[in-house]
């Protein structure tokens, strides 16, 4: 049975150090015998995208047989297909042994969907929750002669099965509890009490 030890993550706004900072997290709860992780981005509206890439590599997996096309996070397409592909050889990675489940909802967006596509994708987590936001696109701001700004799609995500999560998210895998709480507090006692109206089983939350 695994240790009940939960560690929240955030992306909010996008802290320029957001990555060194988790880095030093999990060593510290690994230092106190942590042996899991759960990563909630319920109403995440994103931060940096740079960020939640280096979030990715980080808790990338290490065995090929855990990732795809050897270890993609996220397409970048165009009208004529994939235009650049970010990807990790796993030289960053920390978090990969631990198990891994990640809260998303509806105001999951941008490169918090980003983040939970491509650890789903490659294998490296279970999501549970409702689909996510759905904000696929890359646009562009120009500035125009009058002083007004036209906005251009000139790009797409797309995680590293090939979806396209515009307007659609990245799907869960699992629903939560409709009851489920955001306070830290209440969060631990749904996965501590079997009669709470809230409850979810801790081997399913961790199990591929």
């Amino acid at each position: 049975m695994f240790l009940h030890f939960i560690v929240l993550f955030f992306l909010p706004g996008g802290s320029a150090t957001l990555a060194g900072a988790i880095k030093e997290a999990i060593n510290t709860l690994r230092s106190d015998n942590v042996n899991a992780f759960i990563l909630d981005l319920r109403d995440n509206s994103g931060g940096l995208f740079p960020e939640g890439i280096e979030i990715a590599k980080i808790c990338s997996m290490v065995s090929p047989s855990f990732r795809l096309d050897k270890g993609v996070i996220v397409y970048i397409c165009d009208s004529r297909g994939v235009r650049d592909i970010l990807d990790t050889d796993g030289s960053n990675a920390l978090a990969t042994s631990e198990p891994l489940a990640i809260l998303v909802n509806k105001g999951t967006a941008s490169a918090s969907e980003i983040l939970a596509g491509a650890l789903k994708d490659n294998k490296r987590a279970i999501l549970f929750g409702e689909p996510t936001f759905g904000k696929g696109k890359i646009q562009s701001v120009f500035e125009l002669s009058d002083g007004s700004g036209l906005v251009v799609t000139v790009a797409r995500y797309e995680t590293p099965a090939h979806t396209d999560i515009d307007k659609v998210g990245v799907i869960p895998d699992h629903p939560l509890p409709a009851s489920f709480p955001k306070d830290e507090d209440a969060f631990c006692t749904c996965l501590q009490d079997p009669a709470s109206s809230c409850h979810v089983n801790r081997v399913q939350l961790f199990s591929r």
